[in-house]
């Protein structure tokens, strides 16, 4: 087994962390981290720690309400769109 990059990070169409980079390239670098975590540990929980991944994901998801509730990012309409980010 590679222990760098695993088979369960190399599952289906894309790899994961070309998901997460793709869908956190247009959030600040603590958002990114965070959807970032969600992300990996939702990925994996099948074939690695199960229920114990989903917990991580959950902590992390968590985090990331807690940070937008900081930022004032409340609502949906408080969020920029990727479209608005790449303008």
């Amino acid at each position: 087994m590679d222990k760098i990059n695993p088979s369960y990070y190399k599952r289906g169409k894309f790899e994961t962390i070309d998901v997460i980079l793709d869908v956190t390239k247009h959030l600040p670098g603590d958002e990114g981290y965070l959807v970032g975590n969600v992300i990996k540990y939702i990925s994996r929980y099948d074939e690695k720690n199960g229920i114990e991944d989903l917990r991580k994901a959950k902590w992390y998801l968590n985090k990331l309400i807690e940070l937008l509730k900081e930022k004032g990012k409340l609502y949906n309409s408080d969020l920029p769109t990727r479209a608005e980010v790449s303008e």
